[in-house]
Order: structure tokens, then C-alpha cells, then sequence
């Protein structure tokens, strides 16, 4: 049975049939999706196993072992993982390496401004050598603090044959990974149906190649086949930036976005449950809350920037999408007279809550990197603005009234 007491034409009411336009889940019914329910990770949130560190991996996994056959899969996600698992690893190796080299080049930096301004200043070479011995005192013990804070011993090609994060991972998802579906040419169908109507979720991959295209879509099939099978309340765990307008609505003042109301309808028209989505740092706060699982802040503060990072991932990755789409050479734009116009459009089309905007802003990455990307995309405009005042055929007519 769908629900303990569903609502009658008697007793039903606007929240009883539309809980959904009520604002965020809180308290009993926040509570519920952590202890009742059906609690769906997203593969770039399964990956948090190995972005977090060593004590961050281990109470990430510890944690979703407390919701015991409640943690579920889609088929779809467990294929992903395990296709992008050597990617991440890779990733996550080289991040290390790079913050070891950084901090040697900052350091380099500093010994020499030291030598450098001591010359200047005067200072004997035994004055400056202190200074330099303490430097090098302090760049050991960072050093060897971060080794240890940062320790990722996987490397990808090791990782084919012996990976402990895998091990535990494949544990944790015995008999938890629903099947494949039966019928994808059905699926291809429908989700061109969608994509053209703008039906969510997945429509904002619309123009990738049809099997990335449809990944979201068949992720969200997979999800309602399970929870008609098991209709419990609905929690979706993705790091993977889901503030795109197919999955989600933005809230303002910063909140956290809901997700979209067309989702929670068809969650709660297969099995008259609710459906949320989370992410990773928000779902471990939830569950030290609801679940006791004692995750650390640290950990808690780790989950949060892999979000922030992966946003900023995305905003980076929407801008080159959209500067190769709307590049010159694009025969299409090329012959549109107004084409240094899409890019001058898109920049002031921006909500001011969006992840490009608040980019741009220098709000959610360094305001210097932020100002690069400024300069590449009004360069871009530029560039596009003098190819159509220096085309014959596109120029303004000089007798043409503005």
C-alpha cells in the first residue's frame, strides 16, 4: 500500500494532494525521508568515497551503511561509477601532486623575495640565512602536515586490479542496485517527447550525443520503477550540479534550490510519496541529525567545498559549451548578421542567483580567475561585434537611419 492513510475526497486537502508547493521538507516529515525512506545516490555523489579524504571516506561509507536496504542505486549510477571510477581516482591523485608542487613554488617564491629584499635592506648573508632556516623549518612541517591531511595513495592504473574504496562500495550495494530497463528504445522515445516539451529531468542535455543525452532521463525511469515497487519517501543524493532548471527550482536568498515541482508530482502520482533532493555535505548533516552518525565537521566542511568546486566545474564548463557553440566559425552564426548579439544576450541574461553570475561576480571562485573568464567571454562578444561590422554583407547601411 502506497500510504498508511491516503487522502479521500472527504478529508483530502490542498497540502494532503500537492504537499509539494509547501515550501522545503522540516521536522517530521524532513525526518522521515532519513529513517523511512529510500535514500537514491547520484554517481557523482558516490564519488565523494574517494574525493574525501582517508577519515572523510570512511565516515561518508560508515554513513550509508546505517540506512541498510534503504540505500539503493539506480542501474544507471552503478554503471556510471563504475566506468568513471579510474577518472576520479586519476583526478584525485593529480590534485594531491599539484598542491605538493604549488606549495614548493610558493616557497621557492618566498626564499627568494627573503634573499632579494635582505640585499636591498641591507642584511648580511648570516641575517638572511636565519630567515631562510626558519622558512625551510616551516615548509617541512606544512609540508609533511599536508601529506598526511591530503594522503591519497590510489593510482588509476593500480586501482584496475586492488581498490579498497571499490571493495566497500561493492559491499554496501549487495542487492541494492536496481535492474537494467527492458525496453530502451521505448525510453529513447519518450525522452525525445520530454526533451522537445521541456518535460524535466534531462532536457538540459538536450543537444549531447543520444546516450549521454538520455542519462538523466533513464536515471529518473529507473527511480520510478523502484519506488512503485517500494513506495517509500524519496531522498535523491547528487553532488553532480543538478541546479539546472530540469531538476530543480531555485530558492531565493541563497537557500537550497527544491526540486522541480513536475518531479515530485510523478514521484507522488506512482506512489503517493514525497521526493527531495540533496547533496552530499546537506545529507550528512541529516543524518548526524536523524541517524546519529557522528560525522565530523571536518568532513561535513570537505563535502561542502567538493560541492563548490564541482559548481564552479560546471559554470567553467557552460561557458566553453557556450563559446564553442557560438564561435565565428559556426557557419550557422556566421551568416546570422546578429550573432555577436547571442553572447552579449546570454551575459545579460544571467539571474543574479545563477552559478555563472555569482562566478563572474568572483563570489564562488578566485575574483581574479572569475575576471579571466569575464575577459574571454566579453573578448569573445568583442571579436564577434567587429566580424560583423567588417563583413560587407552584414554592415550597417551607412544611409540606414539607427
Amino acid at each position: 500500500m502506497a500510504q498508511d492513510n491516503p487522502p479521500t475526497a472527504e478529508t483530502s486537502s490542498l497540502r494532503d494532494l500537492f504537499p509539494w508547493h509547501f515550501g522545503p521538507p522540516a521536522g517530521d516529515r524532513l525526518a522521515r525521508f532519513l529513517t523511512e525512506g529510500l535514500v537514491v545516490f547520484d554517481t557523482n555523489a558516490l564519488f565523494d568515497a574517494y574525493r574525501l579524504n582517508s577519515l572523510g571516506s570512511t565516515e561518508f561509507v560508515r554513513t550509508l551503511g546505517l540506512l541498510g536496504d534503504r540505500l539503493w542505486v539506480p542501474h544507471r549510477v552503478a554503471d556510471e561509477f563504475l566506468k568513471g571510477r579510474l577518472g576520479i581516482i586519476d583526478e584525485c591523485a593529480k590534485a594531491v601532486a599539484k598542491l605538493g608542487s604549488d606549495l614548493g613554488s610558493s616557497f621557492r617564491k618566498i626564499k627568494d623575495d627573503l634573499q632579494h629584499f635582505g640585499g636591498r635592506r641591507g642584511l648580511g648573508k648570516d641575517q638572511v640565512g636565519e630567515l631562510v632556516k626558519v622558512l625551510h623549518e616551516t615548509q617541512v612541517h606544512i609540508t609533511d602536515k599536508v601529506a598526511e591531511l591530503y594522503r591519497f595513495d590510489l593510482k588509476a592504473a593500480a586501482s584496475q586490479a586492488h581498490d579498497p574504496i571499490l571493495a566497500e562500495i561493492e559491499k554496501l550495494l549487495q542487492g541494492r542496485i536496481g535492474p537494467p530497463l527492458a525496453d530502451m528504445r521505448k525510453v529513447r522515445e519518450e525522452a525525445a517527447y520530454r526533451y522537445e516539451r521541456q518535460i524535466p529531468p534531462g532536457y538540459a542535455d538536450a543537444d549531447k550525443p543520444v546516450e549521454q543525452a538520455i542519462g538523466d532521463y533513464v536515471l529518473w525511469v529507473q527511480l520510478l520503477e523502484e519506488v512503485e515497487r517500494r513506495p517509500l519517501p524519496v531522498l535523491f543524493v547528487t553532488n553532480e550540479s543538478k541546479t539546472a532548471e530540469d531538476w530543480v527550482v531555485q530558492q531565493p536568498g541563497g537557500r537550497s534550490p527544491l526540486p522541480r515541482a513536475e518531479l515530485s508530482a510523478e514521484v507522488w502520482e506512482r506512489a503517493r510519496q514525497p521526493f527531495h533532493i540533496v547533496n552530499v555535505r546537506s545529507f550528512l548533516e541529516l543524518a548526524n541529525e536523524f541517524l546519529d552518525a557522528q560525522v565530523s565537521k571536518e568532513t561535513i566542511t570537505q563535502a561542502q567545498e567538493i560541492v563548490e568546486a564541482l559548481d564552479v566545474s560546471s559554470v567553467e564548463r557552460n561557458f566553453r559549451d557556450f563559446l564553442a557553440t557560438n564561435s565565428s566559425k559556426n557557419p550557422v552564426l556566421a551568416e546570422n548578421s546578429r550573432s555577436g548579439e547571442a553572447l552579449a544576450n546570454y551575459l545579460a541574461s544571467l539571474p543574479e542567483d545563477s552559478l555563472e553570475a555569482r562566478y563572474l561576480r568572483g563570489e564562488i571562485q578566485e575574483p581574479s580567475k572569475a575576471l579571466s573568464w569575464f575577459v574571454l567571454l566579453k573578448g569573445t562578444l568583442d571579436y564577434l561585434t567587429q566580424q560583423r561590422t567588417n563583413d560587407p554583407d552584414t554592415a550597417a547601411d551607412p544611409d540606414e537611419p539607427e
